[in-house]
């Protein structure tokens, strides 16, 4: 590296010359190398630390120019006193001695989700929904026997840990909600689970209740020949002992378009009744008239779309059948040839006695 050149500072310098000086004071002239200061620490090269701290003027000399123009404006001006400053501060507000309410329930929201699908005591409408029977029943109406019945049944458990069930209660309402049939049944064995908090079944409710075989031929004499309708009513026939023909069953467990609006899944009454009604049931214990009530108003308001379904459908299978009878198979001429006689082309044997001449 060749040797820079010396320069010198003038009074006439400017303020990028100033920069200039201190640059070139940091250059070693008579070597021509920049100066590289290092700073040592636990043996390595250490950046040296800028000192950050303010320092305050002691005297009022030191003071800056701006400084000794407010102080004399200050001195000048008496009237301006700290204690003529008033500060506002801010007031706080006085506390309320009402009486404190206890606080709310947090309400759950659930962001883009069918309010359907939510259990009904969790939807935004709940409280608009009408409970009870009145509802479920058409008040005017014929109060006999009809076409279509509706039953449902109350179960107890038995044998360990109350899985086994047995007959309760069981119900049963014509085609316009009113009920038809309603007792309690003697239990047929000990009952280890009375399943109050579900059945709404209780010791003193089943003690003195109807003979098994008495409710058993009874509810059989009354739903021969009719429609029957329930909720998953294979359980109750099974509890009943009793068998009902498939093409006279209407269950609203099972019927198609219900299922696919609860995306294909078994649909509970409850929330069934809830969306396709507007009505809550099963708040708490359960009540067979009630939800004997529920299938058959479910049957009633999709009563025309059910029955075309299933007479398409008979007509359908009729139309199969008579078509495979039509269908009958075939023997050929060999086969009955060899069946009914020694084989074609054969000569008999006759005695010649037998001719007459």
């Amino acid at each position: 590296m060749e040797n820079l050149p010396i320069f010198k500072a003038n009074a006439n310098m400017s303020v990028n010359d100033t920069k200039t000086e201190k640059f070139l004071g940091s250059l070693d002239i008579k070597s021509g190398k920049v100066k590289k200061k290092k700073f040592r620490s636990h043996g390595k090269i250490a950046k040296k630390e800028k000192n950050t701290s303010v320092k305050l003027p002691e005297k009022t000399s030191d003071f800056s120019a701006n400084w000794k123009k407010l102080l004399t404006k200050i001195e000048s001006d008496p009237k301006k006193t700290k204690k003529n400053i008033k500060r506002i501060m801010p007031t706080a507000s006085p506390k309320k001695t009402e009486n404190v309410s206890e606080p709310k329930k947090p309400e759950i929201w659930f962001d883009d989700v069918d309010p359907d699908l939510l259990d009904p005591a969790d939807r935004p409408e709940a409280d608009k929904i009408p409970t009870g029977s009145k509802n479920l029943v058409k008040e005017k109406a014929y109060k006999g026997l009809t076409k279509a019945l509706a039953m449902d049944c109350e179960m107890v458990g038995v044998n360990h840990g109350g899985k086994d069930s047995i007959l309760a209660r069981a119900s049963i309402v014509n085609q316009f909600g009113h009920c038809l049939y309603d007792k309690y049944v003697k239990p047929t064995d000990k009952v280890t689970d009375y399943r109050t908090y579900v059945s709404g079944i209780r010791p003193q409710d089943i003690k003195d209740g109807e003979d098994f075989k008495e409710v058993q031929k009874e509810i059989s004499d009354m739903l021969k020949g009719r429609i029957l309708v329930g909720h998953s009513i294979k359980h109750d026939l099974k509890v009943l002992y009793l068998d009902h023909p498939k093409k006279m069953i209407r269950d609203t467990s099972s019927y198609k378009p219900f299922r696919v609006s609860f995306g294909n899944r078994t649909p509970s009454l409850k929330n069934l009744t809830a969306r396709m009604l507007g009505v809550t049931v099963q708040e708490g214990e359960h009540s067979s008239v009630q939800d004997a009530q529920a299938t058959m108003r479910l049957y009633t308001m999709f009563k025309r779309q059910w029955e075309t379904e299933i007479n398409q459908k008979i007509k359908k299978n009729a139309e199969h059948r008579f078509a495979g009878s039509k269908k009958v198979p075939t023997t050929t001429k060999k086969n009955d040839e060899s069946k009914n006689s020694n084989g074609p082309g054969r000569l008999q044997y006759q005695d010649s006695s037998d001719d007459s001449d």
